[in-house]
């Protein structure tokens, strides 16, 4: 009887271990690669024309499914940002159209203000999940910060002295390419190979030619890797807009420091040499 218990244990922790073994194989997503962004680093800068490029492609292939509700329209005028003009920026929230009220009180709509956030293409959450399969688009203000991966190691162990920032916008490029080419448009879920459990609601958004650039200066090529890159950029930006401010202030903040350290260094040294002279060490 205990030898049976016995196999029959053995069996069990066998099939888990199994199990366990084999769904780890099929559904463990690929980790991205990393990217060379332009805003990476201590002294990375957000590329202007590269945001508007983003802005552009969000326009066109994103925002019938993803909103963006804490981006105003004025921030677009940031120059951190796109540093599109006031003119600029007015123009591109009046494409927009809000739901209001009119002196009277009946409901109204408007083009949108400056003042005014990117709005959700969706009535509310239940319209949003029906009209998704059950499951409502996230919002993309933030997805660059809410998203990312496991680096693994080496690069976690120098993580720990210079902090690698740009998880998000590696993992956001990685899932906008990470499709097959022989992905089929009309189903319900489609493989990704960085999608965690490797199945995703999200068809295929960007090929190649979709999108021709307004004032393409650079010449970039209108590809889906180029599209996924400038959109990723654009969205890192809107998740930190004022990046570039706030490492300027550090680099101020740095240098007072170090200044200070020094006066003080030199005030210790002085010091010391006083307490020499009059014998006191």
């Amino acid at each position: 009887m205990r030898n049976i218990i016995a196999i029959i244990v053995f069996n069990f922790i066998f099939c888990l271990s199994f199990l366990s073994y084999a769904q780890e194989s099929i559904i463990k997503p690929e980790k991205p690669d990393i990217q060379n962004w332009s805003y990476s680093g201590l002294d990375g800068k957000y590329d202007r024309e590269q945001l508007r490029r983003g802005l552009q492609v969000y326009q066109e292939k994103c925002q019938s499914c993803h909103g963006m509700k804490y981006l105003e329209f004025y921030q677009l005028t940031d120059t951190d940002g796109p540093g599109f003009t006031p003119e600029e920026a007015k123009l591109i929230a009046e494409g927009y159209v809000f739901a209001d009220t009119d002196d009277m009180g009946q409901p109204v709509e408007r083009p949108g203000i400056l003042t005014d956030f990117f709005p959700s293409p969706y009535l509310n959450s239940q319209e949003a999940s029906y009209l998704n399969n059950g499951k409502e688009p996230v919002d993309l203000t933030y997805i660059t910060k809410a998203r990312g991966y496991e680096r693994g190691f080496p690069q976690s162990f120098f993580d720990a002295f210079i902090p690698y920032d740009n998880h998000g916008s590696d993992y956001v490029y990685a899932l906008l390419t990470g499709y097959p080419d022989n992905t089929s448009e009309g189903d319900a879920f489609v493989f990704n190979r960085y999608y965690p459990g490797g199945l995703i609601a999200m068809n295929k958004q960007l090929h190649d030619g979709d999108v021709i650039y307004k004032d393409n200066i650079s010449m970039v090529p209108e590809t889906a890797e180029q599209y996924a890159k400038d959109v990723t950029a654009f969205l890192a930006w809107a998740a930190d807009p004022y990046r570039e401010s706030r490492a300027e202030k550090g680099w101020i903040v740095l240098g007072y420091l170090s200044v200070l350290l020094i006066l003080l260094f030199i005030l210790m040294m002085i010091k010391n040499k006083t307490k020499e002279k009059n014998g006191i060490i």
